[in-house]
């Protein structure tokens, strides 16, 4: 006697991998693992999709549907992402994945005036599919964890805004997104401890 489902799942029957890296070394933009800077929406008016706020095993994620593509925005107050290395998300789609299925990342950053146009925007959008590392998968967790470098074209990353998806899955659930660095700090994270010596002494 038992019960028992046909067909694959098509929503995560758990939650992504949780994230390790210290909080120190990450900006995060949404988990439940860090505390999140400002992001003004996961979906603008200009985009053409749709996100809701669902929780599967205890866990927050953002779920897309009729996703062609979305553009999250952190415009009130752009992201300063020069201090880290790599961006990291994690993606599960029940859709089909194999060729010529892709996934596309895209990151936004809006120049030294921190406002969309005026000459100094730059962006790069990167395209994954089922040869990719990591490989888009139907019905698991897929873990991205990319270089910043390898996005060439975001020349400046002191004022990330943008992060835009698209691509043929159209139902995406999206969780741990966050930007983080690696090894030591090549710079000081922080002034010197201020003197405390009166300056008569």
């Amino acid at each position: 006697v038992y019960f028992y489902r046909t067909g694959a799942p098509t929503e995560p029957p758990a939650a992504a991998p949780l994230p390790t890296v210290p909080e120190a070394d990450v900006i995060s933009m949404f988990s439940n693992a860090y505390t999140d800077v400002l992001v003004d929406t996961w979906s603008s008016p200009f985009d053409n999709a749709d996100v809701e706020d669902v929780v599967i095993d205890g866990s927050d994620m953002k779920l897309y549907t009729n996703l062609v593509f979305s553009i999250a925005e952190a415009t009130t107050a752009p992201i300063d992402a020069t201090a880290m290395t790599d961006f990291h998300m994690d993606i599960w789609t029940p859709d089909p994945t194999a060729a010529p299925a892709v996934f596309k990342i895209k990151l936004v950053d809006f120049g030294a005036d921190g406002a969309f146009g005026g000459g100094d925007d730059v962006e790069h959008e990167l395209t994954f599919d089922a040869a990719t590392t990591p490989p888009l998968a139907t019905g698991d967790w897929v873990s991205f964890d990319i270089p910043l470098a390898d996005f060439t074209g975001l020349t400046t990353t002191a004022s990330i805004a943008q992060l835009i998806l698209s691509g043929d899955p159209n139902t995406v659930y999206v969780d741990n997104v966050y930007f983080y660095r690696t090894g030591a700090p090549t710079e000081p994270p922080a002034a010197a401890p201020l003197p405390t010596v009166p300056e008569a002494d």
